[in-house]
């Protein structure tokens, strides 16, 4: 596909097949995300990988987790303490908007629940990548380490896969770092789960929006 298509057709999946993604085009995708720019050419990023058997051992320990009420302690904090208020009306109406599409009532506890598992089942996909940083990181560091991520998605799209990152799972850095030889000098940034999508899910129909591109430019 061309780059315009792959741009704007990139969702985050929901529901995925079974079917593993090979080594190879795992590493194919790593290399072409590799060409993210970055400070002085420092390349922070390192990703750690678990395909099928792997991906389950870590779903379940996951899933454990979020089921016994384990307090997460992720390594870094994602957002503001004080969300600006343009911020918190998109997160919203994204969180609305998908309670919405999958039928689930604002005062369902047990199904919103049970919707937020969803992303320590990691949506069901029998593979996932864990982004990390140096732990010495600074904002800039991240800065990098997005580039490199953005690029990740698109390629792992190249490849016939989606992909869906997250930082919820990074709330549980002890558990990955355990499963996947994860060293302590490392910072865990955010979970990609992928594979390839299940079309028949009705999940996967649902798409957010994006600002107007008035809204996202200043002219000098």
């Amino acid at each position: 596909m061309d780059l315009t298509t792959a741009l704007r057709e990139r969702h985050s999946a929901r529901a995925f097949q079974t079917l593993v993604p090979t080594r190879d085009s795992v590493e194919r995708a790593v290399s072409n995300a590799s060409t993210a720019p970055s400070s002085k050419n420092g390349q922070p990023w390192k990703l750690f990988v678990a395909l099928g058997d792997a991906t389950d051992r870590i779903r379940d320990r996951l899933c454990a987790c979020f089921d016994n009420g384990v307090v997460a302690t992720p390594d870094y904090r994602y957002s503001p303490v004080e969300m600006p208020p343009e911020m918190m009306e998109r997160a919203r109406a994204c969180g609305f908007g998908l309670f919405a599409h999958k039928g689930i009532a604002r005062d369902d506890k047990p199904a919103r629940r049970e919707n937020d598992r969803e992303n320590f089942r990691l949506f069901g996909a029998p593979g996932v990548a864990i982004l990390t940083l140096p732990r010495v990181a600074e904002k800039g560091t991240f800065l990098d380490g997005g580039l490199f991520l953005a690029q990740f998605l698109l390629a792992l799209r190249g490849e016939g896969y989606e992909a869906t990152p997250m930082y919820s799972v990074a709330g549980y850095p002890d558990i990955l770092r355990q499963e996947m030889s994860i060293p302590d000098d490392r910072l865990v940034v955010c979970a990609v789960a992928f594979g390839t999508e299940d079309p028949s899910a009705h999940v996967n129909a649902f798409r957010t929006g994006r600002e107007p591109v008035e809204n996202l430019i200043s002219w000098a």
